[in-house]
């Protein structure tokens, strides 16, 4: 088995995970999968595809111009999007991978944010996404990484926990006020 692929417990064999860039060819029901997001689920923040904002191509435009410093407002940092892809090449979630923490994703949504899309939770793939990202932020450089979880999300605090994260309080979301879990993961091997 490539290291890049896994294959989670209660998914027929065969079925493998990765994460593709966005500037890769789209998985089969990418856009499906988006709709399902849409604007926002279980606090993973939608796009503006889900949203109805803009076009597919628009969107995935938006997400390499991403990763460009130049290309961003001054108040964002660059992220890398990932699509979780299974074994049959089907977009299963999705994975936002910040660069870097300016003072607002230090108190709220830190350098991975992840989402399954509800057809396909409880098989593993929150799971290893969130370790291959944790895999991506160390190609860059990361020596840690900091993931932020809401109180009453049991099953992403477990995810992050399994994945080594350590509890280091709590956070506060400046405009809504909400409050997160922070959990810091090393990275250092």
């Amino acid at each position: 088995m490539n290291s890049k692929d896994f294959l989670p417990r209660n998914v027929p064999l065969g079925q493998r995970i990765r994460l593709a860039s966005s500037a890769e060819p789209t998985p089969a029901d990418l856009e499906g999968m988006l709709k399902e997001l849409g604007a926002g689920n279980r606090r993973f923040l939608g796009t503006t595809f889900g949203r109805g904002e803009c076009d597919l191509t628009t969107f995935l435009q938006e997400c390499r111009d991403g990763e460009d410093e130049k290309k961003i407002p001054a108040n964002k940092v660059p992220q890398s999007i990932f699509w979780v892809v299974d074994g049959d090449s089907q977009a299963v979630g999705m994975v936002r991978v910040r660069h870097r923490l300016n003072e607002r994703l230090l108190q709220y949504g830190g350098n991975i944010g992840y989402y399954i899309r509800p057809s396909e939770r409880g098989k593993g793939y929150a799971k290893k996404a969130l370790a291959l990202a944790l895999e991506k932020l160390r190609q860059i450089g990361a020596q840690r990484a900091l993931l932020t979880v809401h109180p009453d999300n049991m099953a992403s605090a477990r995810v992050v926990l399994a994945a080594g994260g350590v509890q280091a309080g709590q956070g506060k979301d400046p405009v809504s006020g909400e409050i997160v879990n922070r959990y810091w993961i090393s990275l250092e091997i």
